[in-house]
């Protein structure tokens, strides 16, 4: 189960963006907090309209299960020599239907992309993973840059789709899973110990190995493909945990240096893992 939520800055009549079933995410029923004026679905879109007063807040809760769309589609493999920002334009000049789209990674953070003919096209991921591909690592997946040519990981949440160019945005202000997430829990516990045990109180490793084993569940995965791909990007999160570990028992000084020197390599040298290609080998 998800959660939508949205707070009212003052007396105001909106449209919000309702979550529905589309290629990529399967929504169940969902449960309002309070009853819409009207619904109705305008361009793909399915939009409520609500009355609100300052600071009402409005929330909806959804059942979600998502997959990711794996598409390789032939314009896709013509973008990989033009800049990034370029792709809508280019597209849009060639014929092809290009539209804006809004929702959320399963992460929380709002996020904006594109569906061109209706598959998803995503410069701004791509361009992040070539330059950092451990930026997904908290959703659990580490996918290849390239599949954000006509593709998605799986776990976002697509909420409002509008023509291109346009820059509406949905007003949802937050998502969230509902239950209790350990990971969040189990870090903050972590770092507690960690800073009990520089101030000179050794906590010994039993609050960090806890975080560590959820990590693993959640991201072990995703590091394994990363390691065959981009091993000095996985060095370096293990280089941190190395030397977080040890300040709980032992510190050791190196280990804390050899990740400084990763996260700065890591950040100034472009990815290997992502190699130029030409269109005709993407």
């Amino acid at each position: 189960m998800f959660r939508l939520r949205y707070r009212s800055p003052g007396q105001e009549t909106l449209l919000l963006p309702l979550p529905q079933s589309l290629p990529g995410q399967k929504v169940g029923d969902l449960f309002l907090s309070r009853r819409p004026e009207e619904v109705y679905e305008a361009q793909g879109n399915l939009l409520a309209r609500f009355s609100l007063s300052e600071g009402e807040i409005l929330e909806v809760r959804f059942p979600l299960k998502t997959e990711p769309l794996k598409h390789l589609p032939p314009w896709g493999k013509t973008l990989l020599f033009e800049p990034p920002e370029a792709w809508p334009g280019i597209l849009a000049h060639k014929g092809h239907k290009v539209e804006r789209a809004f929702g959320f990674l399963l992460s929380g953070q709002p996020h904006a992309w594109y569906l061109v003919d209706g598959l998803p096209l995503d410069p701004l991921l791509y361009q992040t993973l070539q330059e950092n591909p451990t930026h997904l690592l908290p959703l659990g997946v580490a996918p290849e840059p390239h599949l954000y040519l006509g593709g998605h990981e799986g776990k976002r949440l697509l909420l409002l789709r509008t023509p291109w160019p346009g820059w509406e945005e949905p007003l949802w202000q937050e998502l969230h899973p509902l239950g209790f997430q350990p990971l969040p829990f189990l870090r903050g516990l972590a770092f507690a110990s960690l800073g009990v045990s520089a101030l000179g109180l050794a906590t010994g490793p039993w609050f960090y190995l806890p975080y560590l084993g959820a990590l693993i569940l959640q991201q072990g995965p995703a590091l394994k493909k990363l390691f065959l791909r981009t091993p000095r990007h996985v060095l370096e999160s293990l280089f941190f945990h190395a030397f977080a570990l040890s300040v709980t028992v032992n510190p050791r000084p190196e280990l804390g240096l050899g990740y400084l020197a990763l996260f700065l390599w890591n950040r100034l040298r472009p990815s290997a893992a992502t190699p130029k290609e030409s269109p005709e080998e993407a």
